[in-house]
């Protein structure tokens, strides 16, 4: 989930969808819904469900996701109350693990094997002679973990500088005064290749952006 506003909001669905199973469930003597209208609104409970787990696990590729799938898709007729059991105690196990930081963590390792992959691309264009490429790729990847760094330490990132957040760290001790030096020169490559300003930096410079960007992501996103 990309942000803590945004996580609980989507915590609070599940709370709200989780309160709507009591009318959901009910059963006649064969186990069957007791009407259309709650075959009906069973149907978009599930996909509302659906949906939720979605917005919280299509990035990381959890069991969740394949479950709920499958739950949501499935032909139910008049037994379709018995999946909305199912996805309502699907729905609860996740809510577990999103409450425990969970999920937050499964997160941030699979944005840390994206990243790793991405400065792989720019270690390549580098040696190849490519700059400029290079240095696009670097200093996407070099904000991104920033500003994923600053969310998951309750920072706010959104609108503000990266001079600022890196200042930010620095002042909270989670970059040190030589690292922040450091930042500040990847900070200055992501500037300067986002706007094609080729002359503006090396490629040293931007084999420092990458080396600097692979440790933080080691530190601070990868376990």
């Amino acid at each position: 989930m990309p942000n803590p506003a945004v996580e609980d909001a989507v915590k609070k669905r599940i709370e709200e969808l989780l309160g709507e199973t009591e009318w959901l469930t009910r059963s006649d003597d064969n186990g069957a819904a007791i009407s259309d209208q709650q075959c009906h609104e069973c149907s978009a409970w599930l996909a509302s469900a659906q949906h939720v787990i979605h917005l919280i696990c299509a990035e990381i590729k959890t069991p969740y996701l394949a479950r709920a799938n499958s739950i949501a898709e499935k032909e139910h007729g008049w037994l379709i109350n018995l999946g909305v059991g199912e996805m309502s105690a699907l729905l609860r196990a996740l809510l577990a693990d999103a409450n425990a930081g969970l999920l937050a963590s499964v997160a941030d390792r699979a944005r840390a094997e994206t990243f790793d992959d991405f400065l792989d691309h720019a270690d390549q264009y580098l040696a190849d002679h490519r700059k400029n490429e290079s240095g696009v790729i670097a200093g996407v990847v070099f904000e991104d973990t920033l500003r994923r760094i600053c969310r998951k330490l309750g920072i706010t990132e959104k609108g503000v500088k990266l001079d600022a957040l890196i200042s930010d760290l620095s002042s909270r001790g989670e970059l040190s005064a030589v690292k922040a030096k450091r930042a500040r020169v990847a900070a200055h490559v992501r500037t300067k290749a986002s706007h094609a300003q080729w002359n503006e930096f090396e490629s040293t410079d931007v084999q420092a952006t990458i080396e600097f960007t692979r440790e933080l992501v080691s530190s601070k996103l990868d376990g």
